[in-house]
C-alpha cells in the first residue's frame, strides 16, 4: 500500500499533471549528412544532427515534458532537450500517450513479438511490457493480451494493477470514469473505475458520457443512465438528446388498435407497423425489423434489419448487411452471409462474393446447397429447370443441381412443351429438356407455339412451320399469334385468321378498309374514306361509315363523335344518346362518365345525368363508386351517382366496407359511407387491416424534456 502511495504522489508530480516547459513550437528538426538535430527559434542547436530520427515511432514532432523520442539502429529511447540521454535505444515504438505517459514496446524474449507498456518522461516504467495493446485514459489503461486468435481486453491502474480483468471482446472509455466492456456473446455491462460492475451484461452497447449522463442501447430500446450506474429512463425509449443544458427523450411512434366505431382494442409503440398476413404484423423500430402477432408477441428474432415475405416456409432477413433464411417459426436455417437472398417456392437464390465477383447457387428448402458451381445468374424455374448462367453462357440445372443442359448457349428462354428456344453462335433454334436440338440454328427469330407448331422470323418474312411437316405457311405481313390460329394484318387495311393448318377461315378485310380495330362484341371498327363505321364477322357493313371517332361496344353501345361531339348508337345505328359531350367513356354497369362544357359527370344508357357536372375528374372503382375530384378535393359517388361524400378530401380511399380513409390538412381519419366521420381526422398514419375489420392508428411522438431528480 506504501508503495502504490508512493507510485501515485510520484506520478501526479512528475508526469500526469506536468506541463511542457516550452512549446513544441519553438523548435524545430534540422538534417545534416542525413542525421537529425533540434534547434531553438534562435537557431542555438539544442541537440546535434547525430541521430537517424527525432521524434516518436508514430505521430507528429512533438515535445513532452522537455523531453523527446530518438531513434538510432532502428530502436527508440529518450532523451533531454540538453541533450541528456534518459533511456537506451531499447523500445520498438515511442510515442506519447497522454498526461505526460508515453507508450513503448519491447520485444518478446522468446516469441520477438511486440509487448507494450507505459513509460514516465524519466524512463520509470509506469505499466509494464506485457501487453498486445495499451491505450490511456485518465489514471487507467485499457490493454489487451492475446493467448490465441483474439485479443482479451482489461482495465489496469497506473500501477499495473488488474481492474477489469483482460476476458473481454472490447472496453471503451465512457468518461465519467466508467467503462464499457463487451463480453465476446456481444452483450455490454459497465464498470466503475475500480472494477465494480455496476450495470450487467445486458445492454448492446453504451454510448459516452455527458454531463454524467449516457444512452444504454438494447436491440431497438434505449434507456439513461447516470454516472452511478442509476437507471434515470427505464430501456423502452427510441432515443435521446443530451445538451448543456437539458435531455430531451423520444418515445416510438404510437399505434393504436380501433374498431368502426372508435373503440380502442389494443395499442403498440413501434416506428412502423404493416400488415404481413391475417395473423401476423411487421413491425419497424430503430433499423430492427421483426413479425409480432395480434397480442405483440415477438415471432422472429427481433434484432434483424429487414424481412422479406414468407414463401415456402421460410423468411429471407437481413443482417448487419448480409441476407440470410429463417424457417417460419424464427430457427436460424442459413446465416447470414449473403448479399442477396430470394426464395421461390421451395428452392432458396443466393448470391454471395466470391473472390470480388458477385455468384448465384441453388439451396433446397432444407438449407443445403444443391448446385454444383457458382453462377452469373439463375431465373426462375421453368419445367423443373433453372435456366442458369456460367462464365457469360447460359445452360440449365434440374432441382438437384445438376447441369442438364450446359452453359453453352448465348441465352435461353423458359421451356415450353418440353423444349426451348436457345441463341447459340448469335443464332436461334430449339433444344429438348436433354439439350438436343430439334430445330437447327439459323438467323431467323424463332418461337414456340405449342408441341407440334413454331414460328420463324426474318425480316418482313414470317413463317408457321410443324416440328414434322416443315414449312405451313408464310407471310410479309404482320402477324399476332392467338391460342388456336393466327392474326394476319393485310397491307391494306384487313384482318384474316388463319389456322394452324394454314387455312384462312375467316377474311375481314378488303381493300377499301383503312383500318380495321379488335372486336367488341361481335363488332370490328372500320376506317373507310376517312370515316368511321362497325362491321360484323361476317364482313357486313353493319353501321355506316359516316363518324369521325368511334369507341368500342359495351352493354349494347357505342360512343361515336360527330361534329367535334359525342354521343352514343347501338348496334342498330340508332342514336340512344346525342352528340351533345365532350369525351365520354364506355358504358359499365349501366353507366358512363362524360364531359360537357361545366366539367365531367355520368349519365345512364338513356342519358339522363346522374349527378351534376362540376368535377374535375372522375375514376371508376372497382365497386362502381366513383372517385370524384374537384378543385385539387376528393369526394365519392355512389354507383347511382348519388353525392355520398363531399369533395373535400386530399386523399381518399374507398375500402369497400362501409368506410372510406381520409387525409385533410395532413392529418388521416375514417369517415362512413355517407360522409360522417367515425375516426378522427388526428392521426398521421392510418391503415385498415381487412383481415380482422380493424384499424392501424397512428400518431407521431414528439421529443419532451426529461425531469431529472
Amino acid at each position: 500500500m506504501k508503495y502504490f502511495f508512493y507510485l501515485i504522489i510520484f506520478l501526479t508530480s512528475q508526469s500526469i499533471f506536468a506541463s511542457p516547459d516550452y512549446k513544441s513550437s519553438d523548435y524545430q528538426l534540422f538534417e545534416t549528412k542525413g542525421k537529425q538535430g533540434v534547434k531553438d527559434n534562435q537557431g542555438n542547436v539544442l541537440i546535434p544532427a547525430q541521430y537517424e530520427e527525432l521524434g516518436w515511432s508514430k505521430g507528429g514532432f512533438e515535445i513532452v515534458n522537455n523531453i523527446l523520442g530518438y531513434r538510432t539502429n532502428n530502436m527508440w529511447g529518450l532523451i533531454s532537450l540538453d541533450n541528456q540521454i534518459i533511456t537506451e535505444t531499447t523500445y520498438t515504438k515511442l510515442y506519447p500517450g497522454n498526461k505526460g505517459l508515453l507508450i513503448a514496446a519491447m520485444k518478446g524474449k522468446v516469441s520477438q513479438r511486440d509487448f507494450l507498456g507505459v513509460l514516465s518522461t524519466d524512463g520509470k516504467i509506469v505499466i509494464p511490457f506485457k501487453y498486445a495493446s495499451v491505450k490511456l485514459t485518465d489514471l487507467r489503461a485499457i490493454v489487451a493480451s492475446k493467448p490465441g486468435r483474439h485479443y482479451m481486453y482489461g482495465v489496469v491502474d497506473l500501477g499495473g494493477k488488474v481492474i477489469v480483468p483482460l476476458e473481454y471482446k472490447e472496453v471503451t472509455a465512457l468518461g465519467g470514469l466508467r467503462f464499457a466492456v463487451k463480453n465476446f456473446e456481444g452483450k455490454t455491462a459497465i464498470f466503475s473505475d475500480k472494477g465494480k460492475q455496476i450495470i450487467g451484461f445486458g445492454l448492446d452497447s453504451i454510448s459516452n458520457f455527458r454531463n454524467n449522463l449516457a444512452i444504454i442501447y438494447d436491440n431497438h430500446l434505449r434507456g439513461l443512465i447516470d454516472a452511478q450506474g442509476q437507471i434515470v429512463v427505464p430501456l423502452g425509449k427510441k432515443n435521446f438528446r443530451i445538451s448543456n443544458d437539458e435531455v430531451e427523450v423520444l418515445s416510438f411512434s404510437q399505434w393504436d388498435v380501433l374498431d368502426h366505431k372508435n373503440n380502442t382494442i389494443g395499442s403498440y409503440s413501434y416506428d412502423q407497423l404493416e400488415i404481413y398476413d391475417a395473423e401476423k404484423l411487421q413491425v419497424y423500430a430503430n433499423g430492427k425489423s421483426w413479425l409480432i402477432d395480434q397480442a405483440g408477441t415477438a415471432l422472429t428474432p427481433q434484432h434483424y434489419t429487414d424481412l422479406g415475405k414468407e414463401e415456402g416456409g421460410h423468411f429471407a432477413f437481413e443482417y448487419k448487411g448480409q441476407w440470410g433464411v429463417m424457417k417460419q417459426g424464427g430457427e436460424l436455417l442459413i446465416p447470414a452471409k449473403f448479399d442477396s437472398v430470394f426464395l421461390f417456392e421451395d428452392m432458396i437464390y443466393a448470391r454471395e462474393n466470391v473472390a470480388g465477383v458477385f455468384k448465384w447457387s441453388l439451396y433446397d428448402g432444407y438449407g443445403v446447397k444443391k448446385s454444383n458451381h457458382y453462377y452469373d445468374n439463375i431465373r426462375e424455374r421453368t419445367n423443373y429447370f433453372f435456366p442458369v448462367s456460367r462464365q457469360g453462357y447460359w445452360g440449365f440445372i434440374d432441382r438437384a443441381g445438376e447441369e442438364v443442359v450446359h452453359c453453352v448457349y448465348d441465352d435461353v428462354s423458359p421451356f415450353i412443351e418440353g423444349m426451348a428456344v436457345v441463341k447459340f453462335h448469335g443464332e436461334n433454334g430449339i433444344i429438348d429438356k436433354f439439350g438436343s436440338w430439334v430445330v437447327l440454328p439459323q438467323k431467323s427469330r424463332v418461337e414456340i407455339i405449342n408441341s407440334k407448331y413454331y414460328i420463324t422470323q426474318k425480316g418482313k418474312l414470317t413463317t408457321l412451320k410443324s416440328f414434322e411437316e416443315g414449312t405451313v405457311y408464310f407471310t410479309e405481313n404482320k402477324v399476332e399469334i392467338k391460342e388456336n390460329y393466327l392474326l394476319e394484318h393485310l397491307s391494306e387495311g384487313g384482318l384474316w385468321k388463319i389456322d394452324f393448318e394454314g387455312r384462312i377461315f375467316n377474311s375481314l378485310g378488303e381493300d377499301r378498309y383503312q383500318e380495321v380495330r379488335p372486336p367488341s362484341e361481335g363488332f370490328y371498327a372500320v376506317k373507310i374514306d376517312g370515316k368511321y363505321g362497325f362491321i360484323d364477322a361476317q364482313n357486313r357493313l353493319r353501321i355506316a361509315n359516316r363518324y369521325d371517332e368511334v369507341g368500342s361496344f359495351q352493354e349494347g353501345l357505342a360512343a361515336f363523335k360527330l361534329l367535334g361531339r359525342w354521343g352514343f348508337l347501338d348496334k342498330w345505328e340508332r342514336i340512344i344518346i346525342q352528340p351533345a359531350y365532350k369525351s365520354s367513356s364506355t358504358f359499365e354497369s349501366g353507366l358512363a362518365i362524360v364531359s360537357n362544357d361545366k366539367g365531367k359527370g355520368l349519365i345512364n344508357s338513356k342519358g339522363e345525368q346522374l349527378c351534376t357536372f362540376e368535377y374535375d375528374e372522375i375514376q371508376r372503382q372497382d365497386n362502381d363508386r366513383f372517385l370524384v375530384a374537384k378543385s385539387g378535393k376528393l369526394g365519392l359517388l355512389s354507383s347511382t351517382g348519388k353525392l355520398m361524400i363531399n369533395a373535400k378530401y386530399d386523399e381518399l380511399k374507398d375500402l369497400n366496407n362501409g368506410f372510406a380513409i381520409v387525409k385533410k390538412f395532413g392529418k388521416y381519419g375514417l369517415v362512413n359511407i355517407n360522409g360522417v366521420d367515425i375516426i378522427p381526422v388526428m392521426y398521421d398514419q392510418l391503415i385498415y387491416n381487412m383481415h380482422n375489420d380493424q384499424y392501424l392508428a397512428m400518431k407521431k411522438s414528439e421529443w419532451e424534456e426529461v425531469r431529472l431528480p
